[in-house]
């Protein structure tokens, strides 16, 4: 396992505003760091580094921009949960042309088509349409279970796939008498729909920038051999990953506790090349969260095989430290990963974007050092609401810069909106541009 050296090197910003190392001491002194250290560390006086400081806390606070209605078709006539309340996983595609999105419930992909001003801004999405999964792959529990998806990513023209892997514990009900509540509370629950890591290929739709999903399609390169829709080997007793993930030293203990409980809860994916990042919402050890990486090949029918890295194993460890919280959704940026960071036990916040400066770069399993790992916004979270559980970037208007959207599992009331929607909100990214 390779850690780096816990050393920024960093100059401050030539416009004033403050730098990376003095955002990785103001988490030394929330860790009990002498504030006065910290200053004598950073070659500043202690008032010098309180203004630094200072600067940080308002800088990180997201600003809002927009609010936008995604407006959704309850297709079963009688849902367990409506869409709009279980968003779990967002991802646009042609400029935020379409969305796409994974929900908790069921195992099926929906899209909406923006919708569009006189000035060509982005004031909502509609015209919903479902994907059914199971057109797609193999599952080995049928059509009743569910695949819990958790992620989406987009990669050389497909759309990527992956489900929480995680156990589930059954939740008493208020009204439940005690013995109902304790027995409900002893029964932990595999479904091996869940294993679900897969891709389906992109194709042209009626609209540029709204494809479709297709089982085979064209090469995108002109290449003789096809896109086919393919995912990792699943059977009722679980997939290549979580067989290696029940060995592992670190993770293997949490294999046998569900997700609300720190077990293991896949929640975010990011896809570039042949590797595959799922960022885990538990379990957090010690604090530290972690991101893993595959390597995948795919055969000619499309399905995926995991490959061993140069070490022969076929995965990488990268704990991250994220202040105890968990990962709830992954981005690629240039070689950083962006993560949207959330609590990992069923609790309401603190809700942030952290940025892992060269995440991409890395080429061993990795403890991430502080200074590389900076904390870059603070997101709005709700009391017993507005969960953050998805984000994509996005342009509202042609020219503009990308803003971030991020969607909300279990939204307030106030984040309802008429005709079967529910409100995103769209931030600024500042770190990012």
């Amino acid at each position: 396992m390779t850690t780096r050296a816990n050393a920024p090197t960093d100059e401050p910003d030539p416009d004033g505003r403050a730098p990376r190392r003095v955002a990785a001491a103001m988490r030394d002194v929330q860790d009990g760091l002498d504030p006065r250290e910290a200053a004598l560390r950073l070659g500043v006086t202690e008032p010098e580094f309180a203004r630094l400081a200072k600067a940080i806390v308002a800088r990180r606070k997201a600003k809002r921009v927009a609010r936008i209605p995604l407006l959704f078709h309850d297709i079963d006539p009688e849902p367990e949960k409506l869409i709009r309340e279980d968003i779990s996983a967002i991802a646009a595609i042609g400029d935020g042309e379409s969305l796409w999105i994974g929900a908790d419930e069921g195992a099926s992909l929906e899209r909406l088509t923006a919708r569009r001003d006189e000035a060509g801004r982005i004031v909502g999405y509609g015209d919903h349409v479902r994907f059914d999964l199971h057109q797609f792959f193999e599952f080995p529990n049928g059509v009743e279970e569910e695949a819990d998806v958790e992620g989406l990513a987009i990669s050389d023209g497909y759309l990527w796939v992956v489900g929480s892997h995680s156990l589930k514990r059954k939740k008493p009900k208020t009204e439940d008498t005690p013995e109902e509540a304790l027995e409900k509370l002893s029964l932990v629950k595999r479904e091996a729909n869940r294993f679900l890591i897969g891709r389906v290929p992109l194709v042209a739709g009626d609209r540029p920038g709204v494809p479709t999903l297709a089982a085979k399609a064209p090469a995108i390169d002109g290449s003789k051999r096809k896109r086919r829709a393919g995912a990792v080997k699943m059977t009722r007793n679980g997939s290549t990953l979580s067989k290696r993930l029940f060995r592992d030293w670190h993770l293997g203990p949490f294999m046998g506790v569900p997700s609300k409980d720190n077990g293991l809860d896949v929640e975010g994916m990011a896809v570039t090349g042949d590797r595959i990042f799922l960022g885990l919402r538990g379990p957090v050890l010690r604090g530290w969260a972690t991101v893993l990486e595959l390597k995948f090949s795919a055969r000619k029918n499309g399905s995926l095989k995991l490959e061993p890295f140069d070490d022969g194993d076929v995965i990488r460890r990268h704990f991250l430290d994220l202040d105890g919280l968990g990962v709830r959704s992954l981005l690629i940026d240039g070689t950083d990963l962006v993560l949207l960071a959330g609590p990992t036990m069923d609790l309401d916040g603190p809700v942030r974007i952290y940025r892992w400066r060269g995440g991409l770069d890395a080429r061993d399993s990795t403890v991430a050092p502080r200074a590389d790992v900076e904390r870059s916004l603070d997101l709005p979270f709700g009391e017993g609401d507005d969960h953050a559980e998805g984000a994509t970037l996005l342009s509202l208007a042609p020219g503009e810069p990308e803003r971030l959207m991020v969607a909300y599992d279990t939204p307030s009331r106030k984040r309802l909106a008429e005709g079967g929607g529910v409100l995103a909100d769209v931030f600024e990214a500042p770190e990012r541009f």
